[in-house]
C-alpha cells in the first residue's frame, strides 16, 4: 500500500510538472504572437481634430467627448480583464481572466484567456487578428489542443471583434486608412474596418450620454465540427472611465441573438488598461 501511495504521489507530481511546463510554453507562444503584433511600432502621430468634422454627427459628438484634451494617437494597448464566460449558450457561467494586446497601425490584437474548471484543471484560449488574419487556439491545461481554427469565417469574426473593441482606444476611429463611417441616424452610425484586403461592417448605437452603448453585426458563430453560421451578434458597452485622458468602457457584454432571443456568453470587466507601454 505504501508503494502504491508513493507511485500515485510521484505520478501526480509528474503530471503537475508537465502541466506547469506546458503552461509556460503556452505563455511563450502568446508572447511570440505579441512580438509579431508589435513588430513595427510607428512614430507618435498627432490627432487630426479636423477629421472630426467629416464624421457623422453622433460619432463626432462621441469622439469630442472621448478624446478629451489628448493630442497624440494611441499606438499600442495592453489590457487585463476579469469576468465570466460560458462555452455553450445553454451552459453555466465560469470565471475567466484574460489579457489582451492591441496594435493600432495596422490594427490587430492578441488575446489570451484562461478558464479554471476545477483545481488543477483549466482551459486556455488564444484569439488573434494579425494583419487581417484570424486564428483561435484552445487548449486543455495548456497541453492538449482542443481547437486550432482559421479561415475566412475566423477572419471575419476576429475583425468584427477588433472593430467592436476599438472603443477601448478611440483615436483609431478617426484613422480613415482603416475605419470608414457612414451616417445611419441621430443615434447610430455604421463603421467599416478595412484591413489587408478584408472588410467588415458593424453598427454602433450611442446612448443618452453620447457614448457607444451597443455594437451589432452579422457574425459567424461556430457550431462545432467545422461548421459556422452567420448569426446576429450584439455587444453592450458601459461603465465609462477616464484613462490617460481618454474616456473608455470598463464593461463589455457580448451576446448572440438566436431564435429572436438574446443570449449572453461573455461578460468582461476591465481591471487595467495601459496605452503606449
Amino acid at each position: 500500500m505504501l508503494l502504491i501511495a508513493l507511485v500515485v504521489v510521484l505520478l501526480v507530481g509528474a503530471l503537475a510538472t508537465i502541466a506547469a511546463v506546458n503552461s509556460a510554453r503556452f505563455g511563450q507562444r502568446v508572447r511570440r504572437d505579441v512580438s509579431a503584433l508589435w513588430e513595427t511600432i510607428p512614430e507618435p502621430r498627432p490627432i487630426d481634430r479636423q477629421a472630426l468634422d467629416r464624421l457623422p454627427r453622433p460619432v463626432r459628438t462621441y469622439l469630442e467627448k472621448a478624446l478629451g484634451s489628448r493630442t497624440q494617437c494611441i499606438r499600442t494597448v495592453r489590457l487585463q480583464h476579469g469576468g465570466t464566460f460560458r462555452p455553450a449558450l445553454d451552459g453555466g457561467w465560469l470565471a475567466i481572466h484574460g489579457q489582451q494586446y492591441f496594435s493600432l497601425d495596422p490594427p490587430g490584437f492578441v488575446w489570451w484567456g484562461r478558464v479554471r474548471l476545477a483545481p488543477g484543471l483549466w482551459i486556455d484560449a488564444r484569439d488573434r487578428a494579425l494583419r487581417g488574419v484570424g486564428n483561435m487556439l484552445v487548449s486543455a491545461e495548456s497541453s492538449y489542443t482542443l481547437a486550432d481554427s482559421s479561415g475566412p469565417e475566423l477572419d471575419q469574426g476576429a475583425l468584427l471583434r477588433l472593430l467592436g473593441e476599438m472603443a477601448w482606444f478611440p483615436t483609431v476611429f478617426i484613422d480613415d486608412r482603416y475605419v470608414a463611417w457612414s451616417a445611419d441616424d441621430d443615434r447610430s452610425a455604421k463603421a467599416t474596418l478595412r484591413l489587408n484586403g478584408r472588410e467588415v461592417t458593424g453598427r454602433f448605437t450611442f446612448g443618452d450620454g453620447g457614448l457607444p452603448a451597443h455594437f451589432s453585426a452579422e457574425r459567424y458563430r461556430d457550431l462545432g465540427n467545422g461548421k459556422s453560421v452567420l448569426t446576429p451578434f450584439t455587444g453592450r458597452l458601459s461603465d465609462y472611465r477616464t484613462v490617460d485622458g481618454l474616456l473608455v468602457p470598463h464593461m463589455m457584454v457580448a451576446a448572440w441573438i438566436v431564435g429572436g432571443r438574446e443570449i449572453e456568453y461573455v461578460r468582461f470587466s476591465v481591471e487595467r488598461i495601459e496605452f503606449d507601454i
